[in-house]
């Protein structure tokens, strides 16, 4: 208490507490009130505009976002090493802004895509991996990653294919954001299951027949798996889940091309054999879907989301082990 003017002061940590929260806020607001109205000029827009915004927002995002463009820059370096040089591990942290916020206009615009307009912008590959799958009648994990552009790809599943699909998705932090995003995922023909309590509800769409989209390429402290060369905590969900209901895990990724046009390869589904040891089954089944992912990425590293912190969690061993001069 300030006895000069009777106001109360907050202690010193307790003043920084909230202005880190009302700084949270304040950029939570801030982004989701620039959210609805790109929604709103991406609903009006000609379309070569709205890539056209989606570009140069990208490379003003990378010049004014110092945060996420070193986390970008950091990550490729852990992933690449020497392989990159300083300039090319900036150039492409610049690509993959660009590519995020093209493909954030590309969702924000998606209500003007037709079944039509789908079919033109996507062409689909090994199809028939799917439809055996579909065909056992126990349900499909489909696993991707933030990875070139998902949500068109379930769209197209959805809307052109015909096959009914829900999709595991963290909400935004801020509730109207949260609102508009899963709204338009809806709209799109694909359901949205909250991330954190997914279990009951994808085992009930399984018992469905339905598809199941997973993303289990964030950080996560589940279970410690190779990724570029280094331990990544990962979700043990998508294991759990194909160990309890034996339905089959299906990779698939959507890719960019130079035209802004998608291909969506459907990979085989992963042969599974359990052991009879959990753990060490959710251990081999996490570390092959990561594999493939990290494949995958490699093939178009300008196209997965680099701004996360995937090696953020470490394993215990590693936490309290002495640290080594290097």
């Amino acid at each position: 208490m300030n006895e000069g003017n009777g106001r109360h002061r907050l202690p010193a940590t307790g003043a920084a507490r909230e202005r880190v929260r009302l700084g949270k806020r304040l950029s939570g607001w801030l982004g989701c009130t620039a959210l609805l109205a790109l929604h709103h000029l991406a609903k009006r827009a000609p379309v070569s505009l709205v890539y056209w915004l989606g570009e140069r927002l990208g490379k003003l995002a990378y010049r004014l976002s110092r945060r996420y463009r070193r986390v970008a820059e950091q990550n490729l370096q852990m992933a690449f090493g020497d392989s990159l040089s300083p300039q090319q591990r900036r150039r492409l942290a610049q690509q993959v802004f660009v590519h995020f916020t093209t493909s954030l206009m590309e969702f924000l615009l998606a209500d003007r895509l037709s079944p039509d307009d789908l079919r033109r912008m996507v062409t689909i590959v090994g199809e028939e991996h799917l439809q055996r799958c579909v065909q056992q009648g126990k349900g499909t994990l489909l696993i991707t990653a933030h990875y070139g552009n998902w949500e068109i790809a379930a769209r197209y599943v959805t809307q052109c294919k015909g096959y009914p699909l829900s999709v595991v998705a963290r909400d935004a932090d801020n509730g109207a954001a949260a609102r508009l995003i899963n709204r338009l995922r809806e709209r799109g023909g694909y359901r949205v299951i909250p991330r954190g309590q997914a279990a009951r509800p994808v085992l009930q769409a399984l018992r469905r027949n339905e598809l199941v989209a997973l993303l289990p390429d964030q950080n996560a402290g589940d279970v410690f798996v190779p990724f570029f060369g280094r331990l990544a905590g990962t979700v043990a969900g998508p294991a759990l889940l194909a160990l309890r209901s034996g339905a089959p895990l299906l990779p698939a990724f959507c890719t960019r091309q130079p035209d802004h046009t998608y291909l969506i390869e459907i990979l085989p589904p992963l042969e599974i054999q359990p052991s009879g040891d959990k753990e060490r089954d959710v251990f081999d089944i996490m570390a092959r879907l990561t594999a493939l992912i990290e494949q995958q990425i490699r093939k178009h590293p300008a196209q997965w989301l680099w701004l996360h912190n995937r090696w953020k969690t470490r394993p215990l061993e590693e936490a309290h082990a002495p640290s080594i001069a290097r």
